[in-house]
């Protein structure tokens, strides 16, 4: 196993450096030591390496890719390190869940390092200050009992996060096969048909006594070809089929709306039924832009109709925003 390369200007000498690497929790391409954060390279994870007394910021960073301006489509999740005064390597990562977890025990074992970016810190800052300001204000009779409505309906679903949880889950599955063009299943199926071609046509090489090398060529590219197209997720599988994924769908909406039964005048239906759905209402109503909880709701809608993949989001917003949008997508908007 080759050595981790050093992105910046402090190193650990050999022996700790080995160590600390076997040691290294990993998080996809990137990994937490005791000493140092490991970064991957193009190919190759945990690559390079910055010892923590270097690191001043790391945080997430949000690509995607070019989209019909309905949604989001495909986020790219980077988790940037920003280490010795300014300079920055970024990773990407292919499950947010593995960025999730990597963020939180980073958080909870290196406190004295920011998990914002610098914008985002001045971001966050001015909007503390606009939120306070917003909070100071007296809301009417109608806004603050909606307010008190809406706080009510999230402490209820936050008693039952695995139904919250199953419901933006599966609608967020849902919502990213409902996109994937039957073209694109297509070329996926004639790939890998052709990665089983070319592994059947190198055993044929090598029973007839050819070549080794091209036998072996042609094998190897089939396998890849099949391992590539095997987790495209473009391929349809037993439990990832469009029928399969909308009955695990309606029967999440059906369990919210069986817990919810006993709710009197629950003032969210049970498709968009989530904390992060009040607390962006309640926002809303907060910054007067609606005073009754129907009105929050248009607005709210509207609100997710222009965050499509030109709007660039951080920390709390991407998460509520990723979270439930494809609650409302599914739906369409409905």
């Amino acid at each position: 196993m080759a050595q981790p390369k050093p992105l910046g200007e402090r190193t650990l000498d050999a022996q700790a450096l080995r160590q600390d690497r076997r040691g290294a929790e990993k998080f996809d391409q990137c990994g937490l030591g005791a000493r140092a954060i490991y970064m991957g390279s193009a190919v190759t994870p945990r690559r390079f390496y910055v010892p923590y007394e270097s690191v001043t910021n790391v945080f997430r960073r949000v690509a995607v890719s070019p989209g019909s301006g309905k949604g989001f489509m495909t986020p790219i999740l980077y988790i940037v390190v920003r280490y010795d005064d300014g300079k920055e390597y970024q990773c990407s990562f292919r499950y947010i869940q593995d960025a999730d977890k990597m963020m939180e025990r980073l958080g909870r074992e290196h406190p004295e390092i920011s998990l914002l970016s610098p914008t985002a810190e001045k971001e966050k800052k001015e909007k503390e200050e606009r939120e306070e300001a917003v909070q100071s204000q007296p809301l009417s009779a109608d806004a603050a009992h909606a307010v008190r409505v809406l706080e009510d309906a999230g402490w209820v679903l936050e008693k039952r996060p695995a139904l919250t949880t199953a419901l933006a889950g599966t609608a967020r599955v849902k919502r990213t096969l409902d996109n994937i063009k039957p073209a694109y299943t297509a070329i996926a199926i004639g790939v890998l048909i052709g990665g089983l071609v070319l592994i059947l046509a190198g055993i044929a090489v090598r029973l007839s006594g050819g070549n080794a090398s091209i036998a072996v060529v042609l094998a190897l590219a089939g396998a890849a070809m099949m391992f590539v197209m095997g987790n495209s997720k473009v391929l349809p599988t037993p439990k990832r089929n469009r029928k399969a994924l909308q009955r695990d769908y309606t029967n999440a909406v059906n369990n919210m709306a069986a817990y919810l039964k006993g709710e009197k005048n629950f003032p969210l239906p049970a498709w968009y039924a989530h904390p992060y759905v009040a607390q962006r209402m309640i926002r809303i109503i907060r910054e007067h832009r609606a005073d009754s909880v129907e009105g929050a709701m248009a607005v709210l809608k509207e609100d997710l109709k222009k965050m499509d993949n030109s709007v660039a989001l951080t920390g709390d917003d991407y998460t509520q925003v990723v979270t439930i949008k494809p609650l409302f997508l599914v739906r369409d908007y409905a």
